[in-house]
C-alpha cells in the first residue's frame, strides 16, 4: 500500500503528464496517453486503501486532476475534429488533382 507522501507524489506526476499531454496536443504534436487509463485505475485503488481522513486531504488534488483529465478529453476531441476536416479537404483535393490530370491525359492523346 502505498502512503499519503507517495500517492499525493504520484498525483503530481499525473497531473503534470495530462499538462503536457495537452500542451502537446494544443500545439499539433503527438504524446502517448495509453497509460493514464491504467495508472489513473490503479491510483484510485491506492486511494481507495487509505483513511477517509486521508482520502479527504487529497480530495482538492483529485477534483484539480478530473478537471485537468476532462479538459484534455476536451482538447483531444477538438483536435481529431480538426485533423477529420484536414483529411477531407485533402481527400477532394486529391480527387480534383486525379480529375485534372486524367483529363488532361485522355485529352493530349
Amino acid at each position: 500500500m502505498m502512503s499519503l507522501t507517495e500517492i499525493e507524489s504520484n498525483i503530481e506526476t499525473l497531473s503534470q503528464q495530462v499538462a503536457n499531454a495537452s500542451t502537446a496536443t494544443k500545439d499539433g504534436d503527438v504524446f502517448d496517453v495509453t497509460d493514464l487509463p491504467k495508472v489513473t485505475d490503479y491510483l484510485c485503488g491506492e486511494i481507495s486503501k487509505l483513511s477517509p481522513s486521508d482520502r479527504a486531504r487529497l480530495s482538492p488534488k483529485l477534483l484539480s486532476l478530473i478537471e485537468e483529465l476532462d479538459n484534455l478529453t476536451i482538447t483531444i476531441g477538438s483536435s481529431l475534429e480538426k485533423v477529420k476536416v484536414e483529411m477531407k479537404e485533402t481527400t477532394t483535393h486529391n480527387r480534383a488533382a486525379r480529375a485534372y490530370t486524367s483529363a488532361n491525359t485522355t485529352g493530349k492523346k
